[in-house]
């Protein structure tokens, strides 16, 4: 049976003499059962006794009543000529730590309590349950127990987090092996990570994301580790300079029908909006006349932007276009009506104007949504007409956001329409068809799961960067020139298996417990709570 379950806290070892009772406390009175003691610095056993004290503990409550431990504790002599202790006092292992004023069980609660919800929820709990105690007490409880050490992994996965986003980051260690965390840097710079690399010798492999901060500490510190770039942040950066390239095609992909809007003309059109639409296109356009005005007049891009109140990096995007970006409008996922749209067209059309009457018939043909669903559709139908303005026909081009998430899937995973949306992106103009053609390539290299050796992943990789520097799209061609110099890491990332997909689970981990200090706590406190938490 536990010790928790029993009346005095280590059985074995005490032998209770009398219980006293009131309406507010519980105390119980106890004597130790061994007639010997071992002495805590030599080992021997003593049996002579030099003197006796009380030692008072507080112990679990009973039914909400808290309870006082009152236990008898002797003092040995130790008769070993060689020790330098001349008097001890008893230790009870599995009671008390010997300076301890609560019982290890007590103990073993403010663990669990302060670990799970902190200082000052877990005060109010433990107060509840029949135990006062500070939540002071209870996070000062977190910082001094010591926790486990770890060891070094031989595969490290490292990864920054966000203490305070866009202004504070730490890093986070995690053993891809073990599929454990193993520490918590207070910030994400190459010196920090060198010098943990350094007190922590024998990694061997390190995993990481593009940042160069990690990279450069992994060849200071640990220059024999293998390094591995992760394969989604590749697919992710190239993502990236696809969607910028497309943005500044905006024009040319107008040309390329949605293949998620063709059964939502309905569905995604909001009348109320459009004002709003159509005052944001203005605003946008201004300000891009602005931005390119300045510019030819030789203002930097710094200056640009401290005429016009704007943030440096908006001047750089507007400067890249040739003519204003379109802001597209929000695409809804498909609905549960879309099926339904051309009958309530048709229906419409023959004169049906009874939202009931159209309900109640796509029901029957299967229409698993809700009555106010199709009144929103007869509603906007009939502003439509009262405006005496048509449905519109055509079907809307894919914007660059779409385009670009299209071409991330696998060509396994689209659907018919989306397969011919990229067949008709690459038709339509010579740079889509190279960004769409590059990035097919460069997510076959490492998708693919066969056997590779590091030479043929590194000729491959060096085939792949020529085309793009020779595709004519510059951002293409720029994003090669850093993947070349990061080659090592890449070629790694081709042939073995590690990838950053453990890490990032961690850190959504990490993210709900500092959540839940409501994010004032320090670092040292969020550091014990989270490799608590992994244990």
């Amino acid at each position: 049976m536990s010790d928790s379950r029993t009346v005095l806290p280590g059985p074995k070892l005490l032998n209770l003499i009398g219980v006293r009772a009131d309406e507010n406390t519980i105390t119980l009175a106890a004597r130790t059962s061994s007639r010997v003691a071992r002495c805590p610095v030599c080992g021997k056993q003593s049996g002579r006794v030099h003197s006796r004290y009380t030692r008072t503990l507080a112990d679990l409550p009973w039914q909400g009543i808290p309870v006082t431990v009152s236990l008898s504790v002797r003092r040995f002599f130790c008769d070993e000529a060689s020790c330098q202790r001349a008097i001890f006092t008893e230790r009870l292992p599995g009671v008390a730590a010997h300076y301890g004023r609560r019982t290890e069980r007590l103990e073993s609660w403010f663990t669990h309590v302060s670990f799970a919800l902190g200082g000052e929820a877990g005060s109010r709990l433990l107060k509840d349950l029949g135990v006062v105690v500070s939540g002071d007490t209870l996070l000062n409880h977190i910082r001094s127990l010591p926790l486990e050490d770890r060891g070094t992994p031989r595969v490290l996965s490292v990864d920054d987090f966000a203490l305070r986003r866009g202004t504070r980051y730490g890093t986070v260690l995690v053993d891809l092996e073990r599929h454990a965390l193993v520490d918590l840097l207070a910030d994400r710079s190459a010196d920090s990570f060198a010098r943990w690399l350094m007190e922590h010798p024998g990694v061997e492999v390190v995993s990481r994301d593009r940042g160069g901060e990690y990279a450069e500490a992994a060849r200071r510190a640990a220059s024999d580790a293998v390094q591995v770039a992760d394969r989604f942040h590749l697919l992710k950066n190239l993502r990236d300079v696809v969607l910028r390239v497309f943005r500044q095609h905006a024009g040319i992909l107008d040309l390329v029908p949605s293949p998620a809007t063709h059964l939502q003309r309905l569905t995604n059109l909001r009348l109320d909006r459009r004002a709003s639409k159509e005052r944001t296109t203005e605003q946008t356009r201004n300000l891009f006349e602005s931005i390119h005005a300045l510019s030819r007049r030789g203002m930097n891009n710094a200056q640009v932007a401290r005429e016009l109140g704007i943030h440096r990096h908006t001047v750089e995007k507007h400067l890249a276009f040739k003519a204003p970006p379109v802001r597209r409008h929000f695409t809804k996922k498909v609905s549960a009506l879309a099926p339904y749209e051309d009958y309530i067209l048709k229906r419409w059309k023959q004169g049906c104007r009874n939202a009931t009457r159209i309900w109640k018939e796509i029901r029957e043909q299967g229409y698993p949504g809700a009555y106010q669903n199709v009144v929103r559709i007869t509603r906007y139908l009939k502003e439509r007409e009262v405006s005496g303005k048509l449905m519109p026909d055509s079907v809307p081009g894919i914007s660059a956001s779409q385009a670009a998430g299209v071409l991330v899937k696998r060509s396994e995973n689209r659907s018919d329409e989306e397969t011919k949306t990229i067949r008709r992106l690459k038709k339509i103009h010579r740079t889509t068809e190279r960004c769409c053609s590059l990035f097919e390539e460069f997510a076959e290299m490492l998708r693919d799961k066969g056997p590779k050796r590091k030479e043929q992943a590194r000729e491959r990789l060096e085939a792949w960067a020529r085309e793009a520097k020779a595709s004519g799209v510059t951002e293409l061609k720029t994003f090669a020139v850093k993947l070349l110099q990061d080659m090592e890491a890449v070629v790694a990332a081709m042939i073995l298996p590690y990838s950053q997909g453990q890490t990032e689970g961690q850190v959504n981990k990490l993210k709900l417990i500092k959540r839940s200090m409501y994010g004032r706590g320090k670092f040292d406190l969020l550091r014990q709570r989270v490799l608590y938490a992994a244990s």
